[in-house]
């Protein structure tokens, strides 16, 4: 995809003085008007690209893109970009530069995190009952008994399969048709999707939850490692994370009509919900994965992507004249881009 910009230059010089002598005509000797030609900055012709001015460049058309950050952090910027780095290094940068930057979160970042943590904190706090337990003591007496299972082991299958072969199917399909817009999108909800992953199964084996269902049914802190018995228990919530990563990046990235956002959360918040009706997880757990997941699909869109159109070929020929100082004389050039 990349566009080379092809110059030429058209030079009018005056050298009425050089030319009559050379042709030994009898051409009286005309004072050449000085044309103090400022000292003006020349293009270098000898170079084939050359600069595209900024009213010719195309512009960014993805909002807070990686090039069009005002400032960069550890492990940002356009060389860890999509058009720059494979998925596979990119998904390693995320890991690192996400805690790398938490240093510049701003007051809404933190409040944001703070209330989260507040409301998980609460629900696990070790009390007889924790909220979490109380709540899905609750569930298993009055709800489970009078609603269908959703996150069954056929429904979880066909979940996860109809993800990766329509998320894949659809990035193949846009790379051979050179869809690089469409394709990008892919790439990075993808990526979302790995980083999720790291950090989700990074805090489940570090704490070590029991599930509603395991050890003791108090959903007991075991500590790191000790936890691992009771996978895919345990906090956070690994599916509530995936699928609201692939939410977050695809919403952030394509961000498509209001109507469909408003009818995708409802539709995936009752799909979550459903993980704690069917007491796959307790309701920290859920709530922290989701938040987790949306706001990784988020950071990896607003830092990993790139431009959607880079700069090519235009449809009509874009050409400007510029003054060009010479050592007799001075003339014009015309610089373009064909």
């Amino acid at each position: 995809m990349r566009h080379r910009a092809g110059a030429a230059a058209l030079i009018l010089v005056l050298l009425a003085p050089s030319f009559a002598r050379a042709l030994d005509l009898a051409v009286p000797d005309l004072a050449v008007p000085d044309l103090a030609v400022p000292d003006l900055a020349v293009p270098d012709l000898a170079v084939p690209e050359l600069a595209v001015p900024d009213d010719l460049a195309v512009p960014d058309d993805l909002a807070g893109t990686s090039q069009s950050r005002e400032r960069e952090g550890p492990y940002l910027g356009p060389r860890y970009s999509w058009a720059e780095m494979p998925v596979g290094k990119r998904v390693v940068w995320d890991v690192v530069a996400i805690p790398a930057n938490i240093p510049r979160w701003g007051t809404g970042d933190w409040v944001q995190v703070g209330l989260l943590a507040g409301a998980v904190t609460g629900l696990m706090l070790p009390l007889e009952p924790s909220g979490d337990v109380a709540l899905d003591r609750w569930i298993a007496r009055n709800a489970r008994p009078r609603l269908p299972t959703v996150w069954s082991g056929p429904m979880q299958g066909a979940l996860w399969g109809s993800l990766a072969v329509g998320g894949l199917g659809t990035w193949w399909w846009a790379a051979e048709h050179e869809r690089w817009d469409i394709a990008q999108g892919m790439s990075l909800m993808g990526e979302a999707v790995a980083v999720t992953q790291v950090y989700h199964l990074a805090f489940k084996l570090l704490i070590g939850r029991e599930g509603p269902m395991d050890g003791s049914d108090e959903g007991r802190v075991l500590g790191p490692g000790r936890g691992i018995v009771y996978y895919p228990a345990g906090t956070p919530s690994g599916h509530s994370a995936t699928l609201y990563a692939v939410l977050g990046a695809g919403f952030a990235y394509f961000d498509p009509p209001m109507w469909f956002q408003l009818a995708s959360h409802v539709a995936m918040g009752s799909l979550v919900a459903f993980h704690v009706v069917d007491r796959r997880h307790y309701l920290s757990e859920t709530l922290w994965g989701s938040a987790m997941g949306w706001s990784i699909g988020q950071w990896v869109v607003r830092h990993r992507a790139s431009p959607r159109h880079p700069p090519g070929p235009s449809a009509e020929i874009m050409a400007r004249i510029v003054p060009l100082p010479l050592r007799d004389g001075g003339g014009l050039a015309l610089v373009g881009r064909f």
